[in-house]
């Protein structure tokens, strides 16, 4: 099997305003090839994410880290649509839970320790459930 990589520089802008606590823009698309889902996801130019949406009184023990912003763009682009666009520009569907492990792949990939990476995971796992369902509903609406 192969292995997760980064195959473009990431480069977002931080375009918070407001109340928002953190919100990212890519500048430049960003593309990764994925070992989990055996593809090259590519998140276009333009894309804002809000990076790590860890709960606040989660944040003592899972705090954000910057080793993880690559993986929390890619997650939270396959959040939003349910998937990503192929070079055809359809949407190839994926779970929350290939999603959840294309983050932690990319995180680790990224160089974050393994028990740190895990314990991510496990955050996601159990309360990702309610950014997957809010964006299921955006879709749908």
């Amino acid at each position: 099997m192969k292995e997760p990589a980064f195959l473009s520089e990431f480069k977002a802008l931080d375009v918070t305003e407001g109340k928002d606590t953190h919100t990212l823009m890519l500048t430049e698309k960003f593309q990764i090839y994925s070992a989990v889902l055996d593809a090259v996801i590519t998140v276009p130019p333009g894309f804002t994410f809000d990076g790590e949406s860890i709960p606040r009184f989660l944040q003592p023990l899972v705090p954000p880290f910057g080793q993880s912003k690559r993986g929390a763009c890619v997650h939270d682009y396959l959040y939003r649509f349910a998937g990503y666009h192929d070079d055809y520009g359809f949407i190839v569907p994926v779970t929350r839970s290939q999603a959840d492990h294309v983050y932690r792949e990319l995180i680790l990939a990224k160089g974050l320790p393994t028990w740190r990476g895990h314990m991510r995971w496990a955050v996601l796992r159990l309360v990702g459930w309610t950014a997957w369902d809010s964006n299921r509903k955006q879709r749908l609406a």
